[in-house]
């Protein structure tokens, strides 16, 4: 069968199967979910307002009759900018339109997986058919995928254009900060034109985002907000790092070392994430030093990007759609029963994964950490698939 048809028929089943239930539960769901975040954050903001002043997006919600309470917003200022086609528009609307935006991304994700890293058709065919993340980071309104799409392309140009491509990796980490971690690669490289015209860029994006994000405001997020990453705390998020459905390398230290709250690490957790971290960082340096015969090279993109999203103290269902570029790279790379096998636990929806727990209890506890040794099995898959020059 044609890589071409096989594409087609991803396509189709990712329309019927993951873009209309989505639909469907976006239309439902006036209150936009995650979405609300981004949404109140840019409305506090264009009114002269702090946007990670929770109180006062909470209270813009209770008089438009949306929603009784916002989850803070804690991205990087710059990422308002994003958000300002949102302005004129109800919530309801504007939920219905990151949906829309989220679909376009997609659409953008899959042309650079196919021509900028050289992944198969039917990988990206399958992905498209039954990766669950897919419709989840849809329907919950996420921005993944808008952080996701300009550093793929950045990474892809940088070669012949590489301050292009650092403008465009630091635009992505402007978005989101995880996907900063990408200049790690032409760190690697010794390729420093476009680390330092990624650096230029996050600086002019903030610049640039002073009408709306005053200054005060973006130093609290700077000396305040991000730091408290490091120790899960969010802003106040209230979602415990022990939710079954935290897929990360620190909840598991949490696991162990349980902290003072549900939403924060013990200092041992934070030691213990802070050491795998560095071993971690490490052993993909120390197995894509040296050259490659693609560049960029895939596989040092896709294990970098499985860092990204395991490194977080937080990794939900809708983070693992940073993972299509990687899973995708794993199946070109090493096609067989192993990658197939991690790509069914990164995709097997949660309810299918609970009700493999309820059924076989005595497999519980492996069953609730499925996701996150699907997430190590991806790694060491890339980390084996680098092909390498001479």
């Amino acid at each position: 069968m044609s890589g071409r048809l096989l594409l087609v028929l991803g396509v189709l089943f990712h329309l019927w199967f993951g873009l209309r239930p989505a639909w469907e539960r976006v239309v439902e769901s006036p209150s936009g979910r995650d979405f609300a975040s981004y949404y109140y954050a840019v409305q506090v903001a264009a009114d002269g307002g702090d946007p990670y002043d929770t109180d006062r997006m909470e209270a813009m919600a209770r008089a438009e009759h949306t929603r009784g309470s916002v989850h803070p917003y804690f991205y990087p200022p710059p990422f308002l900018l994003t958000m300002a086609w949102a302005l004129p528009l109800p919530l309801a609307n504007a939920y219905v339109g990151m949906l829309v935006v989220n679909e376009l991304l997609l659409a953008a994700t899959v042309v650079l997986c196919l021509t900028g890293f050289g992944v198969a058709p039917w990988a990206v065919a399958l992905l498209l058919a039954t990766y669950s993340p897919i419709p989840d980071n849809a329907w919950m309104g996420q921005a993944n995928l808008l952080a996701l799409v300009p550093a793929l392309i950045g990474l892809a140009v940088a070669p012949k254009r590489p301050i292009a491509g650092g403008v465009l990796v630091g635009l992505a980490g402007m978005l989101k900060m995880s996907p900063a971690l990408f200049l790690l690669y032409w760190a690697l490289k010794g390729k420093w034109r476009p680390v330092v015209a990624a650096v230029v860029t996050a600086i002019a994006l903030s610049v640039a985002t002073l009408p709306l994000v005053g200054l005060d405001a973006q130093l609290r997020f700077y000396t305040e907000i991000l730091p408290g990453f490091s120790s899960g705390d969010y802003h106040g998020l209230t979602v415990p790092i022990t939710l079954p459905a935290n897929h990360s390398i620190p909840d598991l230290f949490n696991q162990l070392w349980p902290g003072p709250t549900k939403f924060r690490l013990s200092d041992a957790a934070q030691t213990g994430t802070l050491v795998a971290t560095l071993a971690a960082l490490a052993l993909w340096a120390f197995r894509f030093r040296g050259p490659a015969t693609e560049d960029p090279d895939p596989a040092a993109i896709g294990a970098l990007s499985v860092l990204m999203v395991v490194l977080p103290v937080y990794t939900y269902e809708h983070h693992l759609v940073f993972l299509l570029p990687a899973l995708a790279i794993a199946a070109t790379l090493r096609p067989g029963p192993a990658v197939l096998i991690v790509g069914f636990f990164l995709a097997w929806p949660l309810d299918w994964l609970r009700g493999a727990q309820k059924a076989v209890p005595v497999l519980a506890p492996l069953l609730k950490e499925s996701k996150f040794l699907a997430e190590v099995g991806l790694f060491a898959l890339l980390l084996a698939g680098r092909r390498r020059r001479g």
